[in-house]
């Protein structure tokens, strides 16, 4: 049976405590069930700095959830928007992030493979290599989805066969392969199974959209990546990106 946890990117604007003691109280969806709090992943959706108190307050005040850090969360005074594609941008920042997930004990950290026109595909692969030396935990990357300026790495199912044979760890967001399934007017149904069952799919993303873009709705009624579910890594984490609106 699958566990979903919560992502903390369902309270956009929240500060990080706020968010985390709503997720502590209790959320559930439709179709999802009550979420767990078993691993939470800090978001850049979130309001304020992520601190180094901060992140010793969060692993003391709930011993018993495993956090970890999601993407160019806020972790310096200046707000950086840095994917994996500009590793080699912005140093500071990228030794501020690998400070606070250890801090956090964090077992892996997850980020967007970013944009064209910075780095190449297997730049970006071997960028996700070299921020695992950083981090000193697996690295995941997180593949894009079609957008009208094809601005986005790992935007095609070609490209995402080329990230599993690459051996490269991936956190596989099925919200952003649902608008790649609407776009391309395809379905990789096999690849997805392929992908879901690997042993580098150390992350598993959920929430709704329309297919057109992630709009991070809460899931109410199946799409056509439920069942495939069933395929799922064991060790892989699964979270809930659904945007909690009450």
């Amino acid at each position: 049976m699958t566990v979903f946890n919560i992502s903390l990117a369902a309270f956009p604007g929240q500060e990080f405590a706020v968010a985390m003691a709503r997720a502590a109280a209790g959320v559930s969806e439709p179709l999802l069930g009550q979420l767990a709090v078993d691993h939470v992943q800090l978001c850049p959706q979130n309001r304020g700095l992520l601190s180094p108190d901060l992140a010793r307050h969060l692993a003391e005040t709930y011993p018993a959830t495993q956090f970890r850090v999601h993407a160019n969360t806020r972790v310096v005074s200046k707000r950086q928007v840095t994917d994996l594609d500009r590793f080699d941008a912005g140093a500071e920042y990228w030794q501020a992030l690998a400070h606070i997930s250890q801090l956090l004990g964090a077992p892996a950290y997850s980020a967007h493979a970013g944009l064209k026109a910075n780095a190449t595909l297997e730049q970006v692969l071997d960028n996700t290599r070299r921020a695992a030396d950083l981090f000193g935990v697996p690295v995941a990357i997180e593949g894009h989805y079609p957008t009208p300026r094809g601005i986005y790495l790992l935007d095609t199912w070609e490209d995402y066969r080329t990230l599993l044979e690459s051996g490269v760890p991936y956190a596989l967001d099925l919200s952003h392969l649902h608008i790649l399934a609407v776009q391309s007017g395809r379905r990789e149904e096999e690849l997805v199974k392929e992908m879901l069952g690997a042993q580098q799919c150390l992350e598993i993303h959920v929430s709704g959209n329309n297919g057109a873009r992630d709009s991070h709705e809460v899931l109410d009624d199946t799409v056509w990546w439920w069942p495939l579910l069933s395929h799922t890594n064991p060790d892989a984490v699964v979270f809930s990106e659904g945007t909690q609106r009450h």
